[in-house]
């Protein structure tokens, strides 16, 4: 409410003098307090006054302002000596500091008017309350932001430890990144679901760092125990990652990203609804781009062989509107693989 001609305050100071709705009702109504003060003391306050400053109406009423405002905010509302407010009709917006019952310090927003009130210059103010909930949002929005760059570092600096060890892996798990951040883009997904996506998606092979490189590089076929050590590093991973407290389930979408619709995955074969959402985008981006990247031991496929794949295997292994997305940004959208997640 801005204040600004004498007739409006005159309205706003009778409501204020016979209406209930402010006394019993304003807490739900944004914690706006208003009070009237003259010649140096609190003569009116609403009930979200006394919310705010932790007093019950009658220690309020006769209150001197100097008990509830500090020194510089007296000053700023009534003047040098507290009792000369200025001339009717005078207003200001203006951020305040105001103390509670307990001596504690609350930063608000007021508007503040001078009135005639009982036949002489008194103080209108209304008090916003919540300037500091909402610095402290912005504070806690800029924290956010700074935690979800270190969580990238983090990352990232797993992704190239990885990538030390098995460079097909390291450029493997970006691509895969880039794909399922499109996909998720794509289907709507929430920016924080999104985030969480493309993170896990970039160490997503992570686990593969238990696994020597002879075998990871290996030109042949592997045998029985080859294969079980590589089917381990969902686990693995789940277990390298699941003690950091990301706020994403980052471990449990790599656990899950060989898991199948039909419980045919590995390494808990987990059925349709078991399996997250982003664990199911991840495992389509995953097959994707790995049947079209070039291995040790055999050459890439052509992009159409890996898109009909997973169109082949829609609602048995892979979930039929993930692959749907994915077909349509390649074959309609002309999506590129690129090692961009971001």
């Amino acid at each position: 409410m801005a204040i600004g001609k004498k007739e409006v305050q005159d309205e706003i100071l009778e409501y204020l003098e016979t209406s209930e709705y402010f006394n019993q009702n304003l807490n739900s109504q944004g914690r706006s307090a208003i009070f009237i003060a003259r010649q140096g003391k609190i003569e009116f306050a609403n009930g979200a006054t006394c919310w705010i400053l932790g007093y019950s109406p009658d220690e309020l009423i006769a209150t001197p302002v100097e008990k509830v405002f500090t020194l510089e905010t007296a000053q700023k509302i009534f003047g040098p000596d507290n009792s000369q407010p200025g001339q009717p009709g005078d207003c200001s917006l203006l951020e305040l500091t105001v103390l509670n019952k307990n001596g504690q310090e609350i930063l608000v927003e007021a508007e503040v008017a001078v009135i005639d009130y009982k036949g002489s210059p008194s103080t209108l103010a209304i008090l916003h309350y919540g300037l500091d909930c909402q610095r402290l949002g912005e504070q806690l929005k800029d924290g956010l932001e700074r935690l979800k760059k270190t969580f990238g570092a983090i990352i990232e600096a797993l992704n190239k430890l990885v990538e030390a060890r098995d460079p097909y892996t390291g450029s493997h798990q970006r691509r895969v990144a880039g794909l399922a951040r499109a996909i998720g883009l794509d289907m709507g997904l929430a920016a924080e679901v999104i985030d969480g996506l493309s993170l896990a998606a970039m160490v997503h092979d992570v686990g593969k760092v238990a696994v020597p490189s002879e075998i990871l590089n290996k030109p042949g076929p592997l045998s029985k125990s080859e294969w079980g050590l590589i089917k381990n590093h969902p686990r693995t991973g789940h277990e390298l990652l699941k003690d950091i407290e990301f706020p994403w389930p980052v471990a449990d979408i790599i656990l899950q990203h060989h898991e199948r619709l039909d419980g045919s995955g590995y390494p808990d074969g987990l059925k349709e609804g078991e399996i997250k959402l982003e664990a199911r985008i991840l495992a389509v981006a995953d097959v994707v781009e790995a049947m079209c990247s070039l291995r040790p031991y055999r050459e890439p496929h052509p992009l159409e062989e890996a898109l009909q794949e997973v169109e082949k295997n829609k609602g048995l292994l892979y979930d039929p509107e993930v692959v749907d997305v994915c077909l349509w940004l390649f074959r309609e959208k002309g999506y590129k693989l690129k090692e961009d997640y971001r």
